[in-house]
């Protein structure tokens, strides 16, 4: 009933049981901890027949750490939920995908169980996206998927022995699972584990050790917010989840004499690129394939992967299957490297000219004192125009905005309305929310550009 994950682990465990597995605040887990966390997790999951699917809920690292081992040691399937989302919709995902129940952590381990659970069916984890709707679906991996992807990032970002990974992003997103779950149980990787207080993150970062950091966009612009010191034991900052904007990357490296090293990944393929010299996102792109992966474009320019770690489609879907997944992403080849310049449902016309959002924010954002900016297609009516909203550091006014970008754009793709903001509104996994941007805009009306909200 084990899989290879646990089967790794298990030899792992018979050659260096005390070898560490984990940072906390409570002090070093070792690999014999684990075993038996994972054991105590095996004994809430009792009552569920094994080989079937479970959904994870929980939010401690040490303790998801073992849930996962307690359910591959099973031959279960993990369905991987988001432990910060509201308890209703939780378990509304899990019985739409089959688990037979949901291990949380809420107010202490156990388990909650569901009617009608469907078998593992030799997958490993089912990893939830919304891809480009916002309607979760499914995209079932196997442990052969899940170590293709783990070894393929290592081998391109060179992490290996002696390197401890903190998790700034939960275990449960596809970037966490491949790039700190999956190694911490195949190659025995150390991993610094946060807690939830909102303080344990710099702690960590403190005392922790770490060398290598996963981040998203918004915890790099919270770094900076914050004017840390970083460790010295840091020695590889990555940002993925989001696209990193240029003015982040360019004033990460200059508060800390370190590059941030863009990483384009999807919960459907995995690790795509990887930025090996740390400047590609300064100049807007997210570097070059992962090794093992091939990266072309659709005539369409349709971003198009081909990788053994593609996931398999859990219902009807174009974008998914025999090994390759389309990705909604729009981009070009700049000298070798990747550029995305939207999804295929953001892109849209102004009075005959196709409009890519991407162009007109990486437009704006050179523009000084601007640290975050979308753009969305707003109608009123004189017709369809561009539409922009923005956080800036220093006073910008809607009238600054258009004169800068008349300088780079054709006059079609100029916003025609501007809407400063305090903060963008961001999904948990830092990635915009552009039907609420529209709303504030919406709100706003026309002619009232400009005035923070």
């Amino acid at each position: 009933m084990s899989s290879a994950l646990a089967d790794a682990f298990a030899t792992l465990l018979q050659a260096q049981p005390r070898a560490p597995v984990a940072w906390t605040a409570s002090g070093i887990r070792d690999r014999a901890a684990l075993s038996v966390a994972a054991d105590a997790c095996a004994g809430v999951l009792a009552p569920l027949p094994p080989c079937g699917r479970v959904a994870v809920s929980v939010r401690d690292g040490f303790s998801f750490l073992a849930g996962m081992l307690a359910i591959w040691r099973r031959g279960d399937c993990a369905v991987l939920l988001d432990a910060a989302d509201p308890q209703a919709p939780r378990l509304d995902l899990a019985r739409q995908f089959g688990a037979g129940g949901v291990l949380v952590d809420e107010p202490v381990l156990r388990c909650m169980p569901l009617a009608g659970g469907v078998a593992a069916a030799g997958l490993a984890a089912i990893k939830l996206t919304s891809g480009s709707t916002d309607l979760p679906r499914g995209v079932g991996v196997g442990h052969a998927e899940l170590i293709a992807d783990s070894d393929a990032l290592e081998g391109t970002m060179g992490i290996g022995d002696g390197d401890r990974l903190l998790a700034a992003v939960p275990m449960s997103f596809s970037y966490g699972l491949g790039s700190l779950l999956v190694p911490a149980l195949w190659r025995g990787r150390v991993l610094v584990l946060p807690g939830d207080n909102p303080l344990s993150l710099l702690q960590a970062l403190r005392q922790g050790e770490p060398t290598v950091l996963p981040a998203v966009p918004a915890l790099l612009r919270a770094l900076l917010d914050r004017r840390v010191e970083l460790p010295p034991s840091l020695r590889l900052v990555l940002s993925a989840g989001a696209l990193l904007p240029p003015e982040i990357a360019a004033s990460f490296r200059a508060r800390f004499a370190r590059p941030v090293h863009a990483f384009y990944g999807a919960t459907e393929a995995g690790g795509i690129c990887y930025d090996r010299s740390g400047d590609a996102a300064e100049r807007g792109t997210v570097g070059t394939p992962i090794e093992g992966v091939t990266v072309t474009l659709d005539p369409d320019g349709r971003v198009r992967v081909q990788s053994p770690a593609v996931g398999r489609a859990l219902a009807a879907d174009d974008s998914l299957r025999d090994g390759v997944f389309l990705a909604p992403d729009l981009g070009e080849w700049r000298d070798g490297e990747l550029c995305l310049l939207g999804r295929t449902n953001d892109v849209f016309d102004v009075g005959g000219h196709k409009v890519h959002p991407r162009e007109v924010e990486r437009v704006i954002a050179g523009l000084t004192g601007v640290t975050d900016v979308v753009v969305v297609p707003w109608s009123d009516g004189s017709g369809r125009a561009v539409c922009a909203a923005l956080v800036a550091a220093v006073a910008v006014d809607e009238a600054a905005v258009r004169r800068h970008c008349l300088l780079h754009l054709p006059a079609a793709k100029v916003p025609r309305c501007v809407l400063v903001l305090a903060a963008l509104p961001r999904t948990s996994r830092g990635k915009l929310q552009r039907s609420e941007i529209e709303r504030l805009l919406a709100a706003a009306g026309p002619g009232e550009g400009g005035r923070p909200r």
